[in-house]
């Protein structure tokens, strides 16, 4: 049977960019909200009000505040896997892979540079939310800890495994913030995915 090219997905009707536009506005008026005024004090009628939509609205999307600080979470790691599976065979050692994983995703991150600038400054203001960014941190690292056993064919607590998801996931750390220290530069100096290749080759003898 000849190959043929996969056909690709229709764009999303307009419906469903007008609620991927009101996610993403109360996404970021949380966001705002929180590094201003703090998480426990801000409310859900605050985050719609900031986002120019009714109460109503909101819970149309979102059940509690808490739900708005990562709505993307299980689609990224979703595609994290994906993407450590796709990189070739010849990409190196356990860790080399794993960074090659996540310099494919970097494009998607760099599209939503507000987030994460908004999401460090929440971070930094609250102790809760510097928990809870923390526990994505820790189920990125559980994401990419079984996607490089899958690839290498052993078991997910493996020493080597379990050793190149956490020196990923630190390196990712660094080179967010320092992509983000690079946006109110007039001359960047990498991108995202340039930052964390710095920063991994530093570790090379």
């Amino acid at each position: 049977m000849p190959d043929h090219a996969p056909i690709p997905l229709p764009p999303p009707g307009l419906r469903e960019r007008r609620k991927q536009v009101t996610r993403h506005a109360l996404e970021l008026a949380a966001l705002r909200l929180f590094a201003r005024d703090g998480f426990a004090e801000t409310t859900v009628e605050a985050i719609a009000a900031e986002a120019g939509v009714s109460t109503r609205t909101f819970f149309r999307y979102f059940a509690t505040k808490e739900d708005v600080l990562n709505p993307l979470r299980e689609i990224r790691q979703g595609m994290l896997r994906e993407e450590l599976l796709a990189v070739p065979e010849d990409a190196g050692d356990l860790l080399s892979v794993a960074v090659a994983g996540l310099c494919r995703m970097a494009p998607d991150f760099e599209g939503e540079g507000d987030v994460v600038r908004l999401w460090a400054q929440a971070a930094y203001s609250s102790a809760l939310l510097r928990g809870r960014l923390y526990e994505v941190l820790l189920s990125w690292e559980d994401k990419i800890r079984r996607a490089l056993a899958e690839r290498a064919g052993v078991a997910a607590d493996a020493p080597e495994v379990v050793a190149a998801a956490a020196a990923a996931v630190a390196l990712w750390q660094h080179a967010v913030e320092r992509w983000q220290a690079d946006l109110e530069s007039d001359q960047p100096e990498h991108d995202l995915a340039g930052h964390l290749r710095a920063l991994h080759a530093a570790l090379r003898p």
